[in-house]
């Protein structure tokens, strides 16, 4: 039953091509659309009048002269000439100056103990210049920073942690008393076997 609606449906189906009635049907579906175009006519927008100019000057700024006084000495100082030699200027007073000392470790480190394991296996050695600052105090003052580096991150870093563990520095000195003062300290790493 189904298979006989098939072929019906087809045999509608040619009959319209076959007939012309398709061709009428999408004929009148596409009739062209005639569209008439208006001008709209754009009206003149004038600018607006430019703004009133005030062409009065504004009255000149007089500053007045400011008064000077200036008195000059008439009479010139006395000129004394003597054929006596001058007397000899008194020594100056001699103030013992003590020097000054660098900053010192309170208690020294030993940097093997801060070798990386790490770099030991790779057996990376080298020497570290570490810069930093201490206080009055003997505290670290700032974060300490690498001023030479031994070409290895690793014992770059090393020596910086050598010289934050250090909680007491004795601090640098000026004529006997301690100053906030700044210092490079050496750390070599050695490898062995």
């Amino acid at each position: 039953m189904v298979f006989v609606g098939i072929v019906i449906i087809h045999l509608l189906m040619i009959w319209a091509f076959a007939s012309g009635l398709a061709h009428r049907v999408i004929a009148q579906m596409t009739q062209d659309v005639k569209v008439n175009i208006i001008d709209v006519q754009k009206k003149d927008e004038k600018p607006p009048p430019p703004p009133k100019q005030d062409l009065e000057k504004p009255p000149p700024v007089q500053v007045p002269p400011p008064i000077v006084n200036i008195q000059i000495p008439v009479e010139a100082p006395q000129m004394v000439v003597t054929d006596k030699p001058l007397p000899p200027l008194p020594p100056r007073p001699v103030t013992a100056t003590v020097p000054g000392t660098p900053i010192r470790q309170a208690h020294p480190i030993d940097p093997q103990n801060y070798y990386p394991a790490q770099s030991q296996r790779a057996e990376e050695a080298g020497l570290v210049v570490i810069s930093f600052c201490v206080t009055a105090a003997g505290k670290l003052d700032g974060e300490p920073e690498v001023a030479t580096s031994s070409g290895f991150a690793r014992l770059d870093g090393a020596g910086i942690q050598l010289v934050k563990d250090q909680s007491k520095w004795i601090p640098g000195t000026q004529e006997g008393k301690p100053v906030r003062s700044c210092t490079r300290i050496p750390v070599r790493f050695k490898f062995t076997n």
